[in-house]
């Protein structure tokens, strides 16, 4: 046997996201691109804001090393990063030492688990989840503890107060939320906030708030965004730049610690933070695209295309009857299955339209929508879906 009975556990239970992009793949391979819908993943089609791209001419002119830094990265950079924080209103006083370049969002939700957890801690995930978060909370030691939230997709602020113990050590908060859609307002977080600092208190230890935000940009109807990690002072925020820029192939984001965290020791902190970085095998994050972030923090990009796309889709949603709770941001839908979860899934694969299960994101009877592709997959999707709510129960 060459592979870990672990990861062979976690190989054949895997990312049902991946395995659906795999057969597309191979369905457009069999019946030609313009046949096949594929909305299984996340990957932005559209070109990088204007300004990214001149500052990745002017990083390239400019002749910055592509050498190692700091591992928690150019000093300049982060502070940039901080001074970018501090001007949109995320926190108040935070500071370039308060800041980790990471390998991308995935890169920093690593970096702070393994910087956190003792083995047998607990992180509370709230359903329906990102599918790594259970990955990567195993990497370091941890155990998932899969807390519900509303039939809305809304926080549940009992279930979670329920399902805290005395090993809890952090809870991961998405907003907006992938698959869902919806995005936890300033009453509810701060409710959260309110019940973690009470049940911190009576455990002893502080439970952290790790914050997921690579899709704060991507909001429709005029809804403003409220960080999780800004409410709670015990946070840290996870963020990358590869769903607002569309360069999700770059892999480049950074761990914001926020600056009212309560510790006596906060060079122990940081320095933990950063030298995780290092243990974990990304040493630091891309040097060269360091440099073009610093340059491109005011770059602003146009949602009105998923905007329209989202409003297609729901359309054609609603026409067929299908159920669903309407998304405040990201580029996802999460409705109800009109039949088993199974039937629609296979129905709709036959039917050359790839969407991923629920029960992938710890939702049985869902599946996910991703209008991050073309304005062909998504018209050929609305065809496909409208006909697919007319499937009939075997």
């Amino acid at each position: 046997m060459v592979v870990s009975e672990k990861v062979q556990e976690f190989f054949y239970g895997g990312s049902a996201i991946r395995t659906m992009f795999e057969e597309g793949l191979r369905l457009k391979a069999l019946h030609g691109a313009d046949k096949v819908a594929d909305l299984s993943i996340g990957n932005p089609a559209f070109s990088p804001p204007p300004a990214f791209t001149e500052a990745l001419r002017r990083a390239a002119e400019n002749g910055f090393p592509h050498a190692y830094m700091p591992n928690a990265g150019y000093p300049d950079v982060r502070e940039r990063v901080a001074g970018y924080l501090n001007r949109h209103g995320y926190f108040d006083g935070i500071a370039g030492r308060h800041v980790v370049m990471t390998t991308g969002a995935a890169g920093a939700l690593n970096v702070v688990l393994k910087t956190i957890l003792d083995n047998g801690d607990s992180v509370i995930v709230l359903s329906p989840y990102f599918v790594e978060y259970r990955f990567y909370i195993d990497n370091h030691g941890g155990r998932m503890v899969l807390v519900d939230t509303r039939d809305d997709f809304l926080l549940d602020i009992e279930a979670i107060n329920k399902a805290i113990s005395g090993r809890t050590r952090a809870v991961i908060i998405n907003s907006p939320n992938n698959p869902s859609g919806r995005m936890y307002d300033r009453a509810s977080l701060e409710a959260l906030a309110a019940m973690l600092s009470e049940k911190s208190r009576r455990i002893g230890r502080p439970i952290f708030l790790v914050s997921d935000e690579p899709y704060r940009e991507i909001l429709f109807d005029d809804h403003r965004f409220v960080s999780p990690a800004s409410v709670y002072p015990n946070s840290f925020m996870c963020y990358s730049w590869s769903k607002a820029f569309s360069i999700s192939g770059e892999r480049i984001g950074y761990v914001a610690v926020n600056p009212a965290l309560e510790t006596d020791d906060w060079p122990l902190l940081t320095g933990a933070l950063a030298m995780c970085n290092r243990f974990l095998g990304f040493v630091n994050a891309p040097a060269f695209m360091q440099h073009v972030i610093g340059l491109a923090l005011d770059a602003k990009i146009d949602t009105g295309h998923y905007a329209d796309k989202k409003a297609r889709l729901c359309a054609a949603l609603d026409e067929a009857g299908y159920d669903y709770a309407k998304p405040e941001g990201t580029f996802y839908l999460f409705p109800k299955t009109p039949v088993p979860e199974a039937e629609f899934i296979e129905a709709a694969k036959q039917a050359l339209l790839l969407v991923v299960p629920g029960s992938a994101f710890g939702r049985a009877g869902h599946f996910r929508i991703s209008f991050a592709g073309s304005d062909r997959e998504v018209d050929l999707a609305c065809e496909k879906l409208k006909e697919l709510a007319l499937v009939p129960v075997r």
